[in-house]
């Protein structure tokens, strides 16, 4: 009787032991889906807070670029690029009389000074170079023309090359620039960070010309 007795409460023992253990495994099951959950849900946010911060990030690049651009191609002289009328044909550059006071280098006494934007295929930066123009090598220049003046010596025309005073970095993430029109130039910004993309478009409504 004590025999029978001690079997049977041995196997209630072991059926409470393997209950446990399946206990166990169905836990671990929970706590891996619920720290896989927590995972995406953290992994998620993360992607989606970069997201975020890259696009305003370059839309704030891309205000500072356009609005200096604006502001400076409406008060120039003259645009030296030739621009197409037509979006289908769009430059990638464009350069012009500026229209301000030259500081730092009205020393230079030139009545012609010229900025130009364009963008590195290499690095997505834009650059604004100012420039003057000569017939004589730059680092002796010391008279300076318009960007289309000549000079004809012996029969042979002469025509001034520019002479970039500077060179700086205003912009970056800029995976393509594209400009047209006339009275009313169009700029048209398309910027990339991280395989976010976003396209930024302004007119310029030009006054001197």
């Amino acid at each position: 009787m004590k025999k029978l007795y001690y079997l049977q409460e041995n196997i209630q023992y072991n059926k409470q032991k393997a209950f446990t253990l399946v206990e166990l495994v169905v836990t671990i099951g929970i706590l891996t889906m619920v720290v896989g959950i927590i995972f995406a849900l953290y992994w998620t946010s993360q992607k989606f807070y970069q997201l975020t911060e890259s696009q305003a990030e370059m839309l704030q690049n891309s205000r500072v670029v356009l609005e200096r651009m604006n502001r400076e191609i409406r008060q120039a002289q003259e645009i030296v690029t030739a621009l197409s009328q037509s979006p289908d044909n769009p430059s990638s550059q464009i350069e012009f009389q500026d229209g301000h006071h030259p500081s730092p280098y009205d020393y230079l006494n030139s009545l012609y000074y010229y900025i130009r934007y364009y963008v590195s295929t290499t690095t997505g930066e834009m650059h604004r170079q100012y420039l003057v123009y000569c017939f004589d090598e730059c680092s002796q220049c010391s008279n300076f023309f318009k960007w289309n003046d000549i000079q004809i010596i012996n029969g042979n025309t002469i025509t001034t090359h520019p002479c970039v005073l500077e060179d700086k970095i205003v912009g970056e993430f800029i995976k393509e620039l594209k400009i047209w029109g006339a009275n009313i130039i169009t700029i048209v910004l398309q910027l990339e960070k991280s395989s976010r993309q976003i396209e930024i478009q302004t007119n310029v409504f030009t006054r001197n010309f």
